[in-house]
């Protein structure tokens, strides 16, 4: 199985190439700024970096190209924006090698709920966000079919070390959920 790490505003940033690796030496990383570092900055700053140089209709572009080029069956791990960016291109793709989506805390998935999963899709939301309930989002979406949704005890952005709201213990747990999936989707080595 290959995996396709999509980012979330910061994007590329040492921290996420760590986790990345950490995950598996089959991926590529997408992130909002074609591979280049950004500087990091307040969650706001990064926040509006990400709308003028890339924005969410034009993150779900980039991602639904790289959908449509996949060549081997793969599992898209997306972070925040990118995961949002993720649910929605996954429905527009035709390519069968898109194998499943794992998003991290999605917030911007609550002006998509009308969509539907063409893959398996779980989501990690929070345990809160400020503009918006999530156990209402995560009612909408578990209503669909192959939707799964999971709630943590963690804030937004618990997974990226530049978050205000970084827990490593989060970080831990669900890095080890994500390599625990990876080694549950290895293919069977005949002997």
């Amino acid at each position: 199985m290959n995996y396709l790490i999509v980012s979330d505003i910061y994007g590329l940033t040492p921290a996420l190439r760590r986790l990345s690796h950490a995950i598996s030496s089959n991926l590529v990383i997408v992130d909002p700024y074609n591979n280049k570092y950004q500087a990091i900055e307040s969650e706001q700053d990064s926040y509006n970096n990400f709308i003028q140089q890339c924005g969410h209709d034009k993150y779900t572009d980039k991602l639904q190209k790289c959908f449509e080029s996949l060549k081997l069956p793969t599992t898209c791990i997306a972070f925040s924006a990118g995961a949002s960016a993720a649910w929605r291109a996954q429905l527009l793709t035709g390519n069968t090698h898109l194998k499943k989506l794992i998003g991290f805390y999605p917030s911007q998935i609550r002006h998509n709920l009308n969509l539907s999963a063409k893959v398996p899709c779980e989501f990690i939301f929070p345990a809160s966000e400020s503009h918006f309930n999530v156990d209402e989002v995560i009612k909408a979406l578990s209503t669909k079919a192959n939707v799964k949704c999971y709630k943590t005890n963690f804030l937004h952005g618990f997974m990226n070390e530049y978050s205000t709201n970084f827990n490593a213990h989060g970080l831990v747990e669900y890095s080890n959920y994500i390599k625990q999936i990876y080694k549950t989707e290895q293919p069977l080595k005949r002997v």
